[in-house]
């Protein structure tokens, strides 16, 4: 609002209320002459105040951007389905679904895999824009996600329409792998950010395709998970297997023998990487590989101790002294087999380190339970020796294995469409997950720590939830 001095309204006020015009370009000019000197002295805050100041008008450029992007006559409309869907010949959205499909591969399967006149295909190339860590403008430039918007025909953020959603199924069918868990984390993220209605109306899901196909004689079997492939291999075999350590201890395995081992190894994996990133790797091979852990060593007096005396002879390396000082304790470890040699030193410090100690305890646990090794594990006429705990557990899925024809499934692509529609699409046969939304308060702050800018927040969440990590696909 502009007001003019002679104004009759402000008559005796003028004064008072807007004061001498000439203070204004006094004011002015002391203002700039301190915020420049300000900004010179201080060049880090003058960096802040600027890129801020840039960040502000992008971000409302974006915002015009968007608006008019996805109000005018565009490909993101319903009326234009992009040119990739194949679509189902049924009208009515309540018995239509689509499937959201990890390649152009995957994609040519469940073509001829689905029931035309109910499911639709919608392939996408790779992976999709992370719509956390982008602009509204750049995520409407994205091939994919435009393809994705336009095919599901809602619309996004405040033009999302849920009374246009052409599909009242919207299944994410990506690959059983790392890299298709993070397709299918990325299209979540955009749904959950730009069309949580959807998943409010419980429209969207997840596909759940199997991991293995197992043969035993005649018979086949599809496996979704590596826990239920195991449970399937040990079915009435488990408490069969005995298990012999070096000092005569011999156990039958049971289901919580087993149960015990895998947590233990689960957690001693986790310490190991541990103690591999705070003492290096040649350290944590050491006390993977030799008899250290198991003769109970806690300090360097103890450990000096072990190496002056002989190496039991069921030992795979023998261990001796070599050099020491105040920090490091050298160990000089022979492989018998090969009479490979290696030296490594031991920091003092590593035996005061939670690391350690809770290796420590974890061996002692597996120790008590099963024996030391080397392991003779034996299944009926069948014998196999491990030389740590870590082989003990794969020589007895080893032997579980034998007369079984076990395929690994590494993507949707490989199915034949038979199989991917006996296993993934047939309502009568395949499995699939709603999506849900309980609390959408820590489902944002969950999406905004996984999938945001801040590294460090990820990076603890990692590292606060590693031992909890059963199986490990990298």
């Amino acid at each position: 609002m502009s007001v003019k001095l002679s104004d009759p309204q402000f008559e005796g006020q003028t004064k008072t209320k807007l004061g001498n015009p000439g203070m204004q370009g006094f004011v002015e000019k002391i203002v700039n002459q301190g915020l420049a000197e300000f900004l010179e002295e201080h060049p880090s805050e003058a960096k802040a105040i600027v890129n801020k100041s840039l960040a502000a008008s992008r971000a409302r450029e974006a915002a015009r951007k968007a608006r008019d992007l996805t109000r005018r006559k565009s490909a993101l409309e319903s009326g234009t389905l992009p040119g990739k869907l194949a679509d189902c010949a049924v009208k009515d959205p309540a018995l239509a679904e689509i499937f959201i499909v990890e390649g152009d591969s995957a994609g040519g399967s469940a073509v001829s895999a689905r029931d035309r006149h109910t499911q639709a295909i919608l392939p996408l190339r790779g992976k999709i824009l992370n719509v956390e860590k982008s602009r509204i403008d750049k995520i409407l430039q994205n091939n994919e996600i435009q393809a994705l918007i336009q095919a599901i025909g809602t619309g996004i953020g405040e033009e999302f329409n849920l009374e246009n959603a052409r599909y009242h199924k919207i299944v994410l069918m990506t690959d059983a792998d790392v890299d298709g868990a993070h397709i299918r984390t990325l299209a979540l993220t955009l749904l959950f950010r730009q069309m949580q209605p959807l998943i409010d109306a419980g429209y969207v899901y997840i596909a759940k395709p199997p991991l293995y196909k197992i043969k035993m004689g005649r018979q086949e079997r599809y496996i979704e998970l590596d826990s239920e492939l195991e449970e399937v291999l040990l079915q009435d075999k488990l408490e069969r297997f005995v298990v012999e350590g070096s000092g005569g201890k011999s156990v039958k395995l049971t289901d919580a023998r087993w149960a015990t081992l895998s947590k233990l190894l689960r957690e001693n994996e986790a310490w190991t990487a541990r103690l591999r990133s705070d003492f290096g790797v040649e350290v944590a091979n050491l006390l993977a590989s030799t008899h250290i852990f198991d003769e109970g060593v806690k300090d360097a007096k103890s450990l000096i101790a072990v190496l002056k005396a002989d190496t039991p002879e069921d030992r795979p390396w023998e261990i001796k002294l070599g050099n020491e000082d105040p920090v490091a304790v050298q160990v000089v470890a022979t492989e018998r087999s090969t009479g490979l040699t290696r030296t490594t030193s031991v920091p003092i410090g590593l035996f005061a380190s939670t690391e350690y100690r809770k290796l420590s305890e974890v061996l002692s646990k597996l120790q008590s339970t099963f024996g030391s090794p080397p392991y003779a594990v034996s299944l009926g006429d069948v014998q196999e020796e491990a030389e740590s705990h870590g082989e003990l557990r794969e020589k007895v899925m080893e032997i579980a294995q034998k007369g079984i024809e076990i395929s690994r499934f590494k993507g949707l692509g490989e199915m034949n469409p038979d199989q991917l529609r006996d296993t993934t699409m047939d309502p009568e046969t395949r499995t699939l997950m709603q999506v849900t939304l309980e609390d959408a308060v820590d489902a944002s702050r969950m999406f905004s720590m996984l999938m945001g800018d801040v590294v460090e927040h990820r990076r603890k969440f990692i590292e606060d939830n590693a031992r909890l990590v059963a199986n490990l696909d990298v």
